[in-house]
């Protein structure tokens, strides 16, 4: 069973010991949405931090062919052309393959517009954070109903909402009318039934494994999974199957 995560944080320091551990759990294939660097936050990030992250996954990329595809990590609120230029540097002219983004814009905002017509454009997935909290949510954080707004708004791009088990029962149902709307598996620590919830309202064909790795274990993600009650061909879907086509692995 071909493993790949679809969520995965990876810097040039912490890159050798997540692949050793990937190696043992039998994890083919990882997907860089972002490797954090020393003191700079995805938060708020400048022009010049979002080069540098970037910059860091496309050499991860080199370094790794065939085991590390990468993401473009943008932030909405920066000028439109900068974005689009970012855009042409990494995924026109380099070898990063989706684009990711976090917190500094709600997904119902006008200003991810332009980077969504450049995913169309492209043919490219998009990766965008969403959790529900009561406690801790940080200014303009996107929820799974603001996911689903951004989904029905361009309904020809591929949107991957990360985080199930943040999500939970009530982002599910969000999303559920949007088929252009995948979930991956990252969250919280496992608990039972989530996996279960999602396959029957979703479908298997739109959730993808991912870990959060380094924030978390690859094995504690992996054993939601392995321990869902769902059969075979539901965990292949979600373990690796659907990455590989949505990546084009």
């Amino acid at each position: 069973m071909k493993i790949i995560d679809i969520h995965a944080h990876i810097s040039l320091e912490s890159c050798r010991q997540i692949l050793l551990e990937a190696d043992r759990l039998e994890i083919s294939h990882l997907c860089n949405l972002v490797g954090h660097l020393k003191g700079i936050s995805m938060i708020n990030a400048t022009p010049a931090h979002i080069v540098a992250m970037n910059n860091q996954t496309m050499t991860l990329v080199r370094k790794h062919p065939g085991r590390i595809t990468g993401f473009c990590f943008l932030n909405p609120l920066h000028d439109r052309r900068f974005l689009l230029k970012e855009i042409d540097r990494c995924l026109v002219k380099g070898n990063l393959k989706g684009i990711k983004l976090e917190v500094d814009a709600n997904a119902r905002s006008s200003r991810l517009d332009p980077i969504l017509k450049e995913c169309a454009r492209l043919n490219l997935p998009l990766l965008h954070h969403a959790w529900y909290k009561t406690v801790g949510k940080v200014f303009n954080e996107s929820t799974p109903a603001d996911i689903a707004h951004l989904a029905r708004r361009h309904p020809g791009v591929k949107i991957i909402m990360a985080h199930l088990t943040a999500a939970g029962i009530r982002g599910i149902l969000d999303i559920q009318p949007c088929p252009n709307v995948f979930v991956d598996t990252s969250g919280s620590q496992s608990f039972s039934g989530i996996m279960e919830y999602a396959v029957e309202k979703l479908g298997a064909g739109r959730i993808l494994f991912g870990s959060d790795i380094s924030g978390r274990d690859f094995s504690v993600q992996l054993g939601r999974i392995h321990g869902a009650k769902i059969n075979r061909r539901e965990k292949e879907l979600i373990l690796g199957l659907n990455a590989k086509k949505l990546l084009g692995i």
